[in-house]
Parts: C-alpha cells; sequence; structure tokens
C-alpha cells in the first residue's frame, strides 16, 4: 500500500481512526511503523495527508489524522466502458481502473461475454469496492469510481451515452480498442482532451455488428499494438498510452 485509505467506519473521532484488518497489519509487518511515526493516509472520497501511530497492538492500529490537504481530482476525466470479463479478470480490471484514476466503470454485455458472468457475486458493491480501495492505495488516489453494470449491450449506447454527453459541459472523445484498426491512439488522440470515454472488447474481441454500432455513436478505432492483450492488459495498456501522450503535448 502506498496510500492507507481510511472510511467512516473506522472513525473513532474527529481525529482518530481505528483499523483491524489488512491496513493494520500492513502497518505493523510491511511498513514496520513503530508508535508515533507516520505514515501517509487519504480519506475515502476526501483528502490525503499524514497521520500519526497513536495506538499499536497485535489486534488493531489507532491513527491520529496530523495534517489532511485536497488532492485535485485526475485529468482529463476518464470513463471505460468494458465488456464484462470472467471473476478473476474483473478482480484486475477493478484494480487498474481505480489505480490509474478511472471516474466511471460501464461493465456491459457483449456476444462474446459468457452469460453466467452477470450472475458473479463479484459484482456485488460489498465485494467489489475493496479492490477499488486497493487499487486507490496503490495509485495514491481516494475517489472511489462509479460502477455500473449493464446486462445489454445497447443500453449504455442508446441511454446512458446521451445522458452523460448532455449533461457534460466538454464534449468527449469516444474510442474503442479493436486490433483490426490500421489507426494507432496517438492518430486518434487529441492532446488538449479533457474528457475521454474509451471501450475495451471482451477476451473474443468485438462482433462486427458491436462496432459498428459504436461507429454509429461517435466512437473511433484504435489499435494498442500488434499483439492480442487480454482484458486487464489491454485497459493498462490504453490508459498508460494516453497519458503518455498527455505529457508530450
Amino acid at each position: 500500500m502506498n496510500l492507507i485509505i481510511l472510511m467512516e467506519s473506522d472513525r473513532l473521532d474527529n481525529e482518530r481512526f481505528c483499523l483491524r484488518d489488512n491496513r493494520a497489519e500492513h502497518i505493523r509487518d510491511v511498513l514496520k511503523l513503530e508508535k508515533g511515526e507516520k505514515v501517509q493516509v487519504g480519506l475515502l472520497n476526501g483528502p490525503v495527508g499524514q497521520a500519526v501511530v497513536e495506538v499499536l497492538t497485535p489486534l488493531e492500529v489507532v491513527l491520529k489524522i496530523s495534517e489532511l490537504r485536497d488532492i485535485a481530482p485526475p485529468e482529463p476525466i476518464v470513463d471505460l466502458v468494458c465488456a464484462l470479463p470472467r471473476p478473476q479478470t474483473l478482480k484486475k480490471v477493478l484494480f487498474t481502473s481505480a489505480m490509474m484514476g478511472i471516474r466511471r466503470l460501464y461493465f456491459i454485455r457483449a456476444g462474446r461475454v459468457e452469460k453466467s458472468y452477470f450472475q458473479s457475486p463479484l459484482l456485488g458493491k460489498e465485494k467489489y469496492t475493496p479492490h477499488l480501495i486497493e487499487g486507490l492505495a496503490q495509485g495514491k488516489l481516494t475517489f472511489l469510481p462509479e460502477i455500473h453494470i449493464l446486462d445489454r449491450f445497447k443500453v449504455f449506447f442508446d441511454a446512458i451515452l446521451p445522458v452523460v454527453e448532455k449533461e457534460s459541459e466538454i464534449n468527449p472523445a469516444k474510442l474503442v480498442a479493436s486490433p483490426e484498426s490500421s489507426f494507432n491512439l496517438g492518430e486518434r488522440f487529441d492532446k488538449n482532451i479533457r474528457r475521454i470515454i474509451f471501450a475495451i472488447g471482451p477476451e473474443g474481441g468485438w462482433l462486427p455488428f458491436e462496432l459498428e454500432y459504436m461507429e454509429q455513436a461517435g466512437f473511433r478505432q484504435f489499435t494498442l499494438g500488434r499483439r492480442i492483450l487480454r482484458v486487464e492488459h489491454a485497459v493498462t495498456a490504453a490508459l498508460s498510452q494516453m497519458e503518455l501522450l498527455l505529457k508530450l503535448k
């Protein structure tokens, strides 16, 4: 953990938080902190700063906030539309998305998505949230991505996308990864963009009908390279390429 994420359920009072889970173990066994030492913390969906270890026992760690400061939200604002992957891959996508500052994740059905994936217990908020928090701790961020589960392909493009575009003051760039595209991300990317919605398909790829439907909704295809990537690797590659292109502007 690069940041200890603190939640309201941990709060003892205005300044103190009590940890009794893997975060306490990390402070004791990995960071090997002693009473009186400081650790970097972040309040879930809030500021970051430092806290002092006030109590350290085999059962719990009590932290007292010593400093907090607001952090700027990641820019550009990025939303991910992802064909729902199998549960083990989903965990990795959740972690990576939170770590790299995705604002919203829309998990949708695609033709090559197994119907059974939508029955996974991992789609429950209490099950997927820990993977998001783990990603936040790694990326030193605090704001949880919004998660939306859509069990039909067209719902996002017909019902949700128009609302997202209407509510935004910034017209989003809409991109879809496809190994069939002859354009790389740099050729599809406006370096001054501040809003991005990008789509990643299932392991077997998008169906031609799905790509055509997305193109009609304004999505432009791009390739991530010569290799066929797993879903979690495609998410990482796309976000990393976007960050590199932004730094070159």
